[in-house]
Order: structure tokens, then C-alpha cells, then sequence
């Protein structure tokens, strides 16, 4: 009864693992554009579409990266007055969806048509209220790209004066066309943007193949050692063929804090490190997804 009950319990922790993790991966609403009230996408406000007036700015488009569907901004002129795409998360009066991580990197698909100089502006912003620390990233585009969708990456930056320990709770999207200083935007810039997402990949921890003869003839994860530690640990993994591989450290609440493997691997044992000054004493939970195949372990913080 006591392994049965033990078992139900772990069952329990990974579903509820793996819960947080999908939304913590990615929290941003509609992110692939699919779901739609007509030409606003679900989750998302356009201030400058007015379907009454025929001013839409901002529709659907299936000319999509991936999936049925992308979003599509063009510059209208209305009466020789031209209109801006303009779209951002959330509703006019609550520009906000929640977060549960410091990301690091948020990265979008988009193609680009601009006219005269006009830029596609994204600004992604972090927050928490409670203790008034945040982090901001944008990129502008002013160079047109019209055959192909091309992966754009916006790295975050943090203020210096955030308290420590800060953790981000509230985030904000901005998508919208800037003109260069002193003119308007132009009639026929366009732009379409897909697949919004936050990576969060850090640069991977050296991870080492061990030189054997012999290649694993099944997919292993291994307990860390030393276990409990402090302030560094060692993590070994085996390949029986080549593949993507993923290796994540979460916290006891399902929340990411670490990714030490996001790359394609050749078969083989590998070991990397994780090193964790910065984080708290605690239980921590490592997870190697390959393939179909997802194996975890438990592992102990002690300082």
C-alpha cells in the first residue's frame, strides 16, 4: 500500500510538472494566432481597427509560418489620413497576461514590407508591481523581407536597480509601424508575424561526451552526483541514437529555471553541469526529453 501510494504521489507531481512547465514555456495568449474574433485575434486588442468605418488595419492571413493562420498589419489611408496597424496583448484597459519566469529571450517569425523607411516595431515588457522591478526588449525593422518568414530574437534586458531575487509576474506585447523621425507612416507598409514565443535557451553548460568504444543501447538518465549539493552537481545522460535533446532543471513548483542541453546530439554518454549559486536551497526536479521519451530525476540543494 505505501509503494502504491508513493507511486500515485510521484504520477501526481509530474502531472502537475509538466502542467506548469507547457504554460511556463510559453504564456503568451494565442501566440500562434489561430483563434480569432473576426479580424482580432483572441487575447490580443487592435485600437485602430474600426470594422464600422471599414478601417481594419490588422486581419488574418493564412499566409501562416506554421499552422492555419498569421497575423497581418497594412498601413490604410483613409481620406488621406493613413492608419497604423497597432496590436498588443491583453484589453484596452488591462495590457497585462501573467508570467511566472524572468525570460530572457522572446522570438517571433515575421515578413516585412516597408515603405519609405518605415520600421516594424515589437516591444516585449516585464513587470511586478509589487516591487516595481522590470525588463523591456524591442527590435525595429526597417529592411524588407518579403519571400520568406525570418526567425526574429529579442533579448531582454533587466535594470540594474531591480531588487534582488526579482521575479516577473505581469507581461506586455506592443507590435505596431514606426515612421523615421519627423514624417508618417506610408500606405503599403505591411508586415505578417507568427509563432510568438519565449526561448529562454542560456548558453548550454559544456556538455561533454565520455569517450567509450560501447554506444547505449537505450535512453538513460542518471542521478546526479553529488546529491544533496552545493553549489555545483554533475548530470549524466545516454543516447542509444542521434536527436534533439533537451535537458531542463525545474523547481518543486513546475517552474523552469534552468535549461543545461537544447541541441542535436550523437549517440553516446554525456555528462554537464549544473551550476546553482544563484538559486535557492530546495528540491529540484531534471528532466531529459528525447524524441517521445521523457525521463527525470530528483535532486537536493543544500547550502
Amino acid at each position: 500500500m505505501k509503494i502504491e501510494l508513493l507511486s500515485i504521489l510521484s504520477l501526481a507531481f509530474l502531472l502537475i510538472l509538466f502542467s506548469n512547465v507547457s504554460s511556463a514555456q510559453n504564456p503568451i495568449p494565442n501566440p500562434g494566432f489561430e483563434g480569432w474574433s473576426g479580424n482580432i485575434p483572441n487575447g490580443w486588442s487592435a485600437p485602430t481597427n474600426i470594422p464600422l468605418a471599414g478601417i481594419e488595419p490588422i486581419t488574418k492571413s493564412p499566409e501562416a509560418y506554421s499552422d492555419s493562420w498569421a497575423v497581418r498589419g497594412f498601413v490604410l489611408d483613409f481620406s488621406g489620413v493613413p492608419i497604423s496597424p497597432v496590436l498588443y496583448t491583453g484589453t484596452l484597459t488591462d495590457q497585462f497576461f501573467p508570467v511566472v519566469t524572468n525570460h530572457q529571450v522572446f522570438s517571433c517569425f515575421y515578413k516585412y514590407f516597408g515603405v519609405e523607411g518605415d520600421m516594424l516595431f515589437i516591444e516585449i515588457f516585464l513587470t511586478n508591481l509589487s516591487v516595481a522591478g522590470s525588463a523591456e526588449g524591442h527590435a525595429e525593422i526597417s529592411i524588407n523581407n518579403t519571400s520568406i518568414y525570418e526567425k526574429l530574437e529579442i533579448q531582454m534586458e533587466y535594470d540594474v536597480n531591480n531588487p534582488p531575487d526579482w521575479q516577473a509576474t505581469l507581461a506586455n506585447i506592443t507590435v505596431t509601424i514606426k515612421p523615421q523621425e519627423g514624417q508618417e507612416v506610408h500606405p503599403g507598409t505591411w508586415f505578417l508575424l507568427d509563432h510568438f514565443t519565449f526561448d529562454d535557451l542560456p548558453v548550454i553548460t559544456d556538455v561533454k561526451e565520455i569517450d567509450n568504444q560501447q554506444f547505449p543501447d537505450k535512453f538513460m538518465l542518471e542521478q546526479n552526483f553529488p546529491n544533496p549539493f552545493n553549489p555545483a552537481t554533475k548530470i549524466s545522460f545516454s543516447l542509444p541514437e542521434e536527436a534533439f535533446t533537451n535537458l531542463t532543471v525545474y523547481n518543486i513548483q513546475g517552474e523552469e529555471v534552468a535549461t543545461l542541453v537544447n541541441e542535436r546530439l550523437s549517440a553516446g554518454t554525456y555528462n554537464t553541469d549544473w551550476k546553482a549559486a544563484s538559486n535557492p536551497s530546495g528540491v529540484y526536479v531534471y528532466v531529459l526529453r528525447v524524441n517521445d521519451v521523457i525521463l527525470s530525476q530528483k535532486m537536493i540543494l543544500a547550502k
